[in-house]
Order: C-alpha cells, then structure tokens, then sequence
C-alpha cells in the first residue's frame, strides 16, 4: 500500500526518536510540514497502529506513547523524566516472572520503572532536592 509524505515523515521521526507521543512527533515535523496539523498526525498514527507498522510503548498514564518497534518487547521507564528505554530481558528471567504469576501471562512485554542514570546524576549533583523544591514553593 502506498504511504503518503506525510506517513513517511511520520514515520521517520518516530523511528529517530524510538518511542513519542503525537504531540511529541508534531513538533519534531513543525518547521519541515508546518501545514501538517496535530489531528493528522493523530489520523496517520491510529493508522499505522492499526496496520501494525509501530506499537503502543509503555505510558504511565499519560498521553499515548507510540513506539517504532511493533513486535512485543520490554521497556524501561524512568519515574523522574518520563524517558524509555528498550529492553531485552532474557528467556530465563521472563520465565521466573511467569513463574510468580501464575496464570497471568507475559505477553506483551515487560516494563520496569526506575531513575534513569541521567536523572541519579541530576539528584546526586543536588546536595537537597527537597529543600530546594520547598523553598520554590515558599517563593510563590
């Protein structure tokens, strides 16, 4: 089936940046495709899930994450900057979690959330987040 420029565009930015949202891949296109609108991208996404060209990534509740690889795998999500990362968790260690799950299935891949190492160094070059994050809330 033929894709359009845009779908093509749309695509590439989804497969340089791994995993976005659709507002994330609008801005990507904003300067390239200013004529493209959000509900496009909207449009052309819910499509290209569909077809199975790209997958849902993990999103915490947020806004719908869009990931480039279709095929179930596992993620890493950082708590702190909303980041992801994939994974490849071995047989072995998926089968351990099966394990303890009984009859619930793994199928659609793991996530683990934790800091990613960008967001530790941040906390760790704070001496006193809270005491920092307090003082903001004094000041306003």
């Amino acid at each position: 089936m033929p894709r359009t420029l845009q779908t093509e565009a749309v695509l590439a930015v989804l497969r340089a940046q791994g995993h976005a949202s659709n507002l994330e891949i609008h801005a990507a296109l904003g300067e390239k495709m200013p004529q493209l609108s959000l509900h496009s991208v909207h449009r052309i996404t819910a499509r290209l899930l569909e077809r199975g060209l790209i997958g849902a990534g993990p999103s915490g509740g947020r806004n719908i994450v869009l990931d480039a690889n279709p095929a179930p795998h596992d993620h890493f999500v950082c708590t702190s900057c909303g980041g992801i990362v994939d994974l490849a968790l071995p047989d072995h260690v998926i089968a351990l979690i099966q394990g303890q799950l009984g009859k619930n299935l793994v199928r659609d891949g793991i996530t683990i959330n934790g800091r990613c190492e960008n967001c530790i160094a941040a906390i760790d070059s704070d001496p006193d987040p809270l005491d920092r994050t307090h003082q903001r809330l004094e000041n306003q």
